[in-house]
């Protein structure tokens, strides 16, 4: 049977001393550990018993024990005269009761002291001693998740900085011209659109709406040459296209597809944003 420690520091623990009631109502650390159905290893509970148990978190193996001997233990927790092991270890037990007065009487072991209050690195592996390290498996996970999601934020934000950065220069009085020249030609067929009731905006460049001084009035047919992919602003989604107009003050210029009929009948449900059958611009 294990000894019960002297009226030391570590024997006033609360959780070594309901360790150690436990321990000797079983009969020995071997003998708790196999009642306990190997919750907690004989090694293990050594250690406790010298004052080397959990400090930083309540552990599984502790929960165990503390669970059987609620269960199977008569007299647990409130025989030991402590808690229960839950509530003695871990950053929130209780502080050891202080001793009345220090014995200052030379010791005559002289057998180093192995009670250091830290666990043994000898200690035998306990997996269930350590939930922190496995816990910190998926915090690790979660961590990476989210230095994912705001690296490709902070990219979305360059790119669409870079995009505005490039429009601004491209608008500027000072002769930069970051855009690449418009495409101005289809396959030689000029094609005849008539705008809708409210008419239609024409710009000097879709990408960058520059311009908009000429409008086309509603009902009114032009020539268009081409069309051109630049779905600049929501207005012109789904499809996207302009086209490019060939036809009295507006030539040259660029209109929102969906803002003609595009074959659609007046008064009709919209069915057709763009008429496909104009030639794409090159």
């Amino acid at each position: 049977m294990t000894s019960t420690p002297g009226p030391d520091a570590t024997a006033q623990d609360p959780f070594v001393r309901q360790v150690t009631w436990l321990v000797d109502e079983a009969g020995g650390r071997a003998e708790l550990s196999r009642a306990s159905g190997g919750r907690v290893s004989a090694r293990t509970l050594d250690y406790w018993c010298r004052g080397s148990y959990p400090r930083n978190a309540v552990t599984g193996a502790v929960r165990e024990l503390d669970a059987w001997a609620l269960a199977s233990v008569p007299g647990y927790p409130g025989a030991a005269g402590a808690p229960r092991l839950v509530e003695t270890c871990g950053p929130a037990r209780p502080a050891p009761v202080p001793t009345p007065q220090a014995d200052t009487t030379p010791s005559t072991d002289t057998t180093p002291s192995t009670d250091t209050g830290r666990p043994d690195p000898t200690a035998e592996p306990d997996p269930t001693d350590h939930p922190v390290a496995a816990a910190s498996v998926p915090a690790r996970r979660r961590s990476r998740d989210r230095r994912t999601r705001l690296l490709t934020a902070a990219a979305a934000a360059v790119l669409a900085g870079a995009v505005v950065t490039a429009i601004v220069a491209f608008r500027t009085d000072d002769g930069v011209d970051t855009l690449p020249p418009l495409p101005s030609t289809g396959d030689g067929t000029l094609l005849p659109e008539t705008t809708g009731s409210i008419g239609a905006n024409t710009f000097a460049d879709p990408r960058t709406l520059v311009d908009n001084s000429l409008p086309i009035p509603p009902d009114t047919t032009v020539q268009v040459r081409c069309r051109y992919y630049a779905p600049s602003i929501p207005s012109v989604v789904p499809d996207g296209f302009w086209y490019l107009v060939d036809s009295g003050e507006w030539a040259g210029r660029w209109s929102p597809a969906n803002s003609f009929m595009n074959g659609d009948v007046p008064g009709e449900r919209t069915l057709h944003n763009t008429d496909f059958a104009v030639p794409v611009c090159r």
